[in-house]
């Protein structure tokens, strides 16, 4: 069986992390992997890693005609079976592409909840223009994978079929998991972190859907407070420097520190005291995983599919969206009630290995491929 995923491919945010994780899934089943990118970036350095055969896609500008037909031809060159899509420029592409082919099936995995989401898209026109455009679209796919139920509610909303849209949870693989075995004093020294003082983390790309802002102004409660605490702001984005303006506003330049894109996200979120996703909208974010996997304590926002991941006071904490009085007293509480957070973050990790481990996504797509051949 041969499959191709299509994506944009520029980025290495949780689309493109979430198909990495598929690829490597797929690596010991009996099924023939390739990938078609649009742009040249991360993604497709580390699937040609794991030796899975890469396309670049030519695409000058939006609505370029010229990927289509090179889709199309790549698609009855390799003897695609099932074409499985990702974002809106995979999504746009790859479902027409796959119809004028005539594959034996067309998946779609759908990323965002709401055109919020499409923070690379400064005008809002564009952005609702897209996310509809996206979910109207999604006709032309046999089967829609909803990591979330949530975001199953939102394609039926829309009027999908309830038929086509499969509920398959995102999963991470474990194995990534295996950090360096060394102190944390060590490991603080080597990610160049402080060496006193608990650390408070959040990661993600710095656009307004991720909310860094609030993260911002919740720090700066808690350190009024007396709390000593240092805030970690792992990523990068076009809100850099406003946010870096904010810290400066709030007078919080001895609290706060900015680490940039980092290739270590892990091993930095390993020596985290809180781990927090403040966004304000998410669908099923592979970085709350990852920290859950690794015992940490989160607090994160009830927005999107994130309730499905956390239950609330068991395995971690729902803040209410745009929430910092909230979101301030549970950092604080879990800073200062060690036993309470490990408990938190030892439940975290039991919930990730029963629920989103790697096996039991790979098995859910599976039996989504096999299905779409056999009805064909």
């Amino acid at each position: 069986m041969n499959i191709l995923q299509v994506t944009k491919g520029v980025l290495m945010g949780g689309g493109e992390r979430h198909i990495l994780t598929l690829l490597e899934g797929f690596k010991d089943r009996p099924v023939k992997m390739f990938l078609a990118v649009f742009v040249e970036g991360k993604l497709l350095a580390a699937a040609r890693e794991l030796g899975v055969e890469v396309f670049v896609i030519p695409k000058k500008y939006r609505g370029d005609v010229r990927p289509l037909l090179d889709l199309i031809r790549l698609i009855k060159t390799k003897q695609i079976d099932i074409v499985h899509t990702h974002l809106i420029s995979g999504n746009f592409y790859g479902r027409l592409a796959g119809k004028a082919a005539k594959v034996k099936g067309i998946v779609s995995t759908l990323h965002h909840l709401d055109k919020e989401a499409l923070g690379r898209f400064s005008l809002p026109f564009m952005q609702d223009l897209l996310f509809r455009l996206d979910i109207s679209m999604a006709f032309l796919s046999d089967r829609i994978i909803a990591p979330s139920l949530e975001l199953k509610r939102l394609l039926l909303k829309h009027r999908v079929r309830e038929d086509k849209i499969v509920h398959i949870p995102n999963a991470i693989n474990l194995e990534h998991l295996q950090l360096p075995k060394e102190g944390t004093s060590v490991s603080r020294k080597r990610l160049g972190l402080p060496m006193n003082g608990k650390l408070v983390g959040m990661v993600g790309r710095m656009v307004p859907v991720k909310n860094f802002g609030l993260f911002l102004r919740a720090a700066k409660r808690v350190t009024d407070s007396g709390i000593k605490a240092k805030f970690v702001l792992v990523g990068d984005g076009p809100l850099r420097s406003e946010l870096q303006k904010e810290v400066a506003d709030l007078k919080l330049e001895e609290h706060v520190v900015f680490t940039g894109f980092r290739e270590d996200v892990l091993q930095i979120v390993s020596i985290l005291d809180v781990f927090v996703l403040c966004s304000n909208s998410e669908t099923f974010p592979l970085a709350l995983i990852e920290a859950m996997a690794l015992k940490k304590p989160v607090i994160a926002t009830n927005v999107g599919g994130i309730p499905e991941i956390i239950d609330h006071m068991i395995n971690g904490w729902l803040c209410p969206s745009g929430d910092e009085i909230f979101l301030a007293n549970s950092i604080t509480h879990l800073i200062t009630h060690e036993e309470k957070a490990r408990e938190l973050g030892n439940r975290a990790y039991e919930k990730v290995v029963t629920t989103f481990a790697l096996r039991g996504m790979i098995d859910k797509l599976l039996d989504v491929y096999y299905g779409l051949i056999q009805t064909h």
